[in-house]
């Protein structure tokens, strides 16, 4: 699964390596669809730490239960690149194809090199087992931020809105970060969203209100004002994931490299693939229905 669910800026932030605007807490709330209320919600825990932790957990199992795949439409803007790509999960990894860089459409070169990109990734088993690799190790590091909310931070409710029940957080003075990412919890306030039907998280924003020193100082370091903001929600079929994010983190790493982390992401279109789709499946609906499923497609083929 696409460690999307999981924060996946949370380790863009936390590992100064490898969103919708940056806000604080007068943030702006997910937007949620409306829904007909059929009852009166349950009055929340007098503690709102007990129902993050509840939140949290739920999270997590929601996660673990959910091994559906999907397609969807990434649009991702950093420093150097401006890309928009069709992406397809599977459980070999994800297969995505360039479809516009800088927003216009690839040249004759361009789509070669993408073509290369994407056969050494099908035709390559060390290739896919770096990637898969990789995307794994991002949802472990993800996943283990997630956990350690209830516990790094304390919160208190301010407010709810269209179902969305608005949580500002702050460092709890007795965590002890138990890794070098998590370091980060102890600098950083933000506001926290939680969908109370579902007990989805729906949104986080994050500012660090102080420099973070990692390996005082010798390893690196986050400048003071840094800023994440991650939106998710339900994306079809019970599917939660995440749909915007934002990372701006300034700062320096080992030998006084200086750290830029300028990133939007978005991911639309969203469109349930089959659950036993290959990576040369994969393939081959990207080259065959470039940047879309048909409408009509029988919904009994995706249990296949």
């Amino acid at each position: 699964m696409h460690p999307g669910p999981l924060f996946a800026a949370m380790v863009l932030m936390g590992a100064i390596s490898p969103v919708a605007l940056p806000q604080n807490s007068s943030a702006t709330a997910p937007v949620r669809e409306s829904q007909e209320a059929t009852s009166q919600p349950p009055p929340l825990p007098s503690d709102p730490n007990q129902f993050v932790h509840q939140a949290i957990r739920h999270e997590l199992e929601e996660q673990d239960h959910d091994q559906t795949l999907w397609r969807y439409r990434l649009h991702r803007e950093d420093d150097k690149n401006n890309v928009d790509r069709d992406v397809i999960e599977t459980h070999e990894g994800q297969l995505s194809k360039t479809l516009l860089l800088w927003g216009k459409p690839l040249n004759a070169q361009e789509r070669e090199t993408d073509e290369e990109r994407m056969q050494q990734q099908i035709s390559d088993p060390d290739e896919r087992a770096r990637h898969e690799k990789r995307e794994k190790e991002d949802g472990v590091k993800a996943r283990q931020m997630l956990s350690l909310i209830p516990e790094a931070f304390n919160f208190r409710y301010a407010g709810e809105e269209n179902g969305l029940v608005k949580l500002a957080f702050v460092p709890n003075p007795h965590f002890d970060p138990p890794n070098f990412e998590a370091k980060v919890y102890k600098s950083l306030k933000g506001i926290l969203w939680i969908e109370r039907d579902s007990m989805r998280l729906a949104g986080i924003d994050g500012t660090l209100f102080e420099d973070v020193n990692f390996g005082w100082g010798l390893l690196g370091h986050l400048n003071k004002g840094g800023t994440f903001c991650v939106r998710q929600k339900d994306v079809g079929d019970g599917h939660w994931d995440v749909v915007s994010e934002e990372v701006n983190m300034v700062g320096r790493a080992v030998i006084f490299k200086t750290i830029t982390r300028k990133q939007k992401q978005s991911r639309t279109d969203w469109r349930r693939v089959p659950d036993s789709i290959t990576i040369q499946q994969a393939y081959q609906m990207l080259e065959r229905d470039p940047g879309s499923l048909p409408h009509s497609q029988d919904t009994s083929e995706l249990r296949r």
